[in-house]
């Protein structure tokens, strides 16, 4: 899928451990978000477009993980 010029795929995770959700971003350039599938589906959308902003705000190429996650949660 598409979404304003980003490919990506969305896996549900029906036992996912830790976070509601995360993003990988794989050797073709293109990113796999993970959602915790328990989740309600607003509460679904919510953590798309948070993993959604890490890619869109290139944090991939950050290195400092605690104050990526501190700017995306304000």
């Amino acid at each position: 899928m598409y979404y304003r010029g980003i490919q990506y795929n969305v896996i549900l995770l029906g036992n996912a451990e830790g976070g509601l959700g995360s993003v990988w971003h794989n050797s073709d350039d293109s990113y796999t978000i993970f959602i915790d599938a328990k989740l309600n589906r607003a509460k679904q959308k919510e953590v798309f477009m948070q993993e959604m902003n890490h890619i869109k705000n290139n944090d991939f190429e950050k290195e400092d993980v605690q104050e990526i996650e501190h700017k995306a949660h304000l």
